[in-house]
C-alpha cells in the first residue's frame, strides 16, 4: 500500500535507495552509507514493503533497477531536491542567506579579462558568507545535463545550440580566433593565396563537444583526426605546429605575447561568442540562486 504521509524514517529510506541506486550496488554504497550490506539489503526491503512494489534486483545477475524503481529514483530526487529548496527559502528567510549553491562553468572562461565570475563570486561570498559553494567545469553539453537534472543549480558557457527544458542568459561576450604555431606552416603567412591554400590543406584540432563548421564557417570540410574536451587540449595540438584551431583570445594572449603562437591572417578569423548562464526552465529559484544571478549579472553588465 502506498503511504499517505512520509515519516522521517521513510525519508532515510528513500535516500539510502537514491545513494544504492548511484552507487549501482549495495557493496559499493557501504562506503557513503557507513554501515554492512546486510543493512542496506533489509532497508531497501523495509522501503520496497512500505511503498508496495520492488525497486530493484540483486543476485548472480548483479544490481538492476526496476522500472518502478527507477520512476521511485526520479521522484525521491525531486523530493529531497526541493526539501533542499524550502531548507535554503526558510533559512534565507532570517537575516543572513544559507544553504548550497553549485554551479558548473565552461573550462577557462576565468581566462576572460572580465573576471565577471570571480568579481560576481566574491560579491556573493561577501553577501553569503554561510552558503557553501560548490564549482565544476564541465563541457557545454555535460553543463545542461546538469542543470537540467538539477545536479548544478546554473551553467556559464558557451552554447551554439539550445535546448528543450533549459532556459538561456547572454550576461557577456567574448572573441575566439584561429590560432597556429610558428612551427606551422602558416605562421607569418600573408599571401592570400598561401593562405588560402594552407588553411584548406591544414589539420584542425577540434573540441569534442563542437560542430565547428556549424559555428566558423573557414572550418567547414577541414580535415581533422585530433580533437579535446578542453581548452587546454586544443592549446596544446596547436603548439605541436600539426594543427591549426579556435581558442578564446583572452585564453591566448599571453601565448602570442610569448611568440608561440599567433592568429592566422592578423585577426580575420576571428569570432564573437556569446557567454550564457543557463537553468532548467520553469524551475523556481531560491533565495541563494536569485542572489548568485544578481551578483553575476551585474559583475557581467
Amino acid at each position: 500500500m502506498l503511504p499517505s504521509y512520509l515519516s522521517k524514517a521513510d525519508l532515510h529510506l528513500l535516500y539510502v535507495f537514491i545513494v544504492v541506486a548511484d552507487a549501482r550496488g549495495f557493496s559499493a554504497a557501504q562506503v557513503d552509507l557507513n554501515v554492512s550490506t546486510s543493512t542496506i539489503s533489509r532497508q531497501i526491503s523495509d522501503i520496497e514493503t512500505r511503498l508496495g512494489m520492488r525497486l530493484c534486483s540483486r543476485g548472480r545477475g548483479g544490481f538492476q533497477m526496476t522500472a518502478q524503481g527507477d520512476l521511485v529514483y526520479h521522484a525521491a530526487k525531486k523530493l529531497f531536491q526541493s526539501l533542499e529548496e524550502f531548507g535554503n527559502e526558510v533559512t534565507g528567510a532570517r537575516d543572513n542567506i544559507a544553504g548550497h549553491l553549485s554551479v558548473g562553468v565552461v573550462d577557462n572562461w576565468i581566462s576572460n579579462g572580465t573576471s565577471a565570475m570571480v568579481r560576481a563570486l566574491s560579491k556573493f561570498a561577501r553577501m553569503a558568507p554561510d552558503v557553501s559553494l560548490e564549482i565544476h567545469t564541465l563541457a557545454p553539453d555535460d553543463l545542461e545535463l546538469g542543470v537540467l537534472d538539477r545536479r548544478i543549480s546554473f551553467g556559464i558557457g558557451v552554447f551554439h545550440s539550445h535546448k528543450p527544458g533549459v532556459e538561456y542568459e547572454k550576461i557577456s561576450e567574448e572573441h575566439v580566433d584561429l590560432y597556429c604555431s610558428t612551427e606551422h606552416p602558416l605562421y607569418n603567412c600573408r599571401n592570400p593565396a598561401r593562405l588560402s591554400e594552407g588553411i584548406a590543406n591544414a589539420a584542425l584540432a577540434k573540441r569534442s563537444y563542437l560542430n565547428e563548421s556549424h559555428v566558423a564557417p573557414v572550418t567547414r570540410g577541414m580535415k581533422s583526426n585530433a580533437e579535446a574536451h578542453q581548452i587546454e587540449g586544443i592549446a596544446t595540438l596547436i603548439l605541436t605546429g600539426h594543427y591549426i584551431g579556435y581558442l578564446p583570445q583572452p585564453f591566448a594572449a599571453d601565448m602570442v605575447k610569448d611568440g608561440r603562437i599567433q592568429a592566422i591572417s592578423n585577426g580575420d578569423f576571428a569570432l564573437p561568442v556569446s557567454i550564457e548562464l543557463i537553468n532548467k526552465r520553469g524551475h523556481a529559484r531560491s533565495l541563494v540562486e536569485r542572489t548568485f544571478v544578481e551578483c553575476l549579472t551585474y559583475q557581467s553588465t
